[in-house]
């Protein structure tokens, strides 16, 4: 179900962990945040944008992960912003979307809504009686950008913020907690994250924000630690970073397969610290 956030931006739900895609309507222009992976979860957004009276041509793709890309049939022909950086993060992902889809390359290739407007570092979007800010957050994956929209103090986190899985990392854990402290700084009273609940309220999402840092820096230290002790067991390690300990009842672990994202989060970070010794 779509549902109002604030006034003019809505949540769309789409089949990944409970994910969530965007659509933020403005006095002269409507835009799509992300298209999901199947054409039907684009298609939802297309429908309801044009059945406002706006024109399908603008979208947002916050970086270049197969739920955010996939399903963007219906936007085709569209001004399609993203990172330049996701303009390499696509075709990385293309051979394992490939072999994960059955599809050859090409097929994939023609899925996929590309970018046509790349930005290096910030850009702000006008819908007329709003403007989008679109700014790195990168750590879930090296391209991502977050989007603040300041005159409902709403934030887009797109996945460096999940509020319903343990967070993702496949590109740095350091450099996650560093983006996840700098949205602390902002004023939020919305924060519409890439997979799980929209959060309402200030102290709801400092406190989720808060969370997700002291999670990823507890697990940094105890590895830290066991390898300054000596400890070289990759497998020991993991085995020693405990759920319960580490997530407890924040997250349940009956759903989207919490212990296997948990101990992929804490696989990355092992990785990460054998190799800055």
């Amino acid at each position: 179900m779509i549902v109002e956030e604030a006034r003019g931006i809505f949540s769309v739900p789409h089949s990944a962990a409970e994910g969530k895609n965007v659509i933020v309507l403005g006095e002269n222009a409507a835009i799509a945040i992300d298209v999901g992976t199947y054409p039907e979860e684009g298609r939802q957004m297309a429908d309801f944008i044009s059945a406002r009276g706006y024109n399908l041509n603008r979208v947002i793709i916050t970086h270049g992960h197969r739920d955010h890309i996939l399903g963007g049939e219906a936007f085709h022909g569209s001004d399609v912003f993203a990172p330049r950086k996701t303009v390499a993060e696509i075709q990385r992902q293309i051979p394992n979307l490939s072999r994960q889809m059955g599809l050859d390359d090409a097929a994939i290739t023609a899925r996929i809504l590309h970018p046509t407007i790349t930005f290096e570092n910030q850009l702000w979007i006008d819908l007329g009686n709003r403007q989008l800010h679109l700014f790195p957050t990168p750590g879930h994956s090296p391209d991502i950008v977050s989007i603040y929209v300041s005159d409902c103090r709403l934030l887009v986190a797109s996945d460096t913020v999940v509020t319903g899985i343990v967070p993702a990392i496949f590109h740095s854990s350091l450099e996650l907690q560093a983006s996840i402290n700098r949205l602390k700084q902002l004023d939020i009273e919305t924060l519409i994250s890439g997979h799980g609940p929209v959060l309402h309220g200030q102290a709801v999402i400092q406190d989720w924000l808060n969370w997700l840092t002291t999670y990823i820096g507890n697990v940094r230290s105890a590895i830290s630690g066991m390898i300054a002790a000596g400890e070289r067991d990759r497998g020991a390690i993991l085995e020693s970073i405990g759920y319960d300990e580490y997530i407890g009842d924040r997250l349940p672990q009956d759903k989207h397969g919490m212990p296997k994202r948990h101990r992929n989060a804490v696989a990355k970070i092992v990785d990460e610290q054998f190799s800055r010794r």
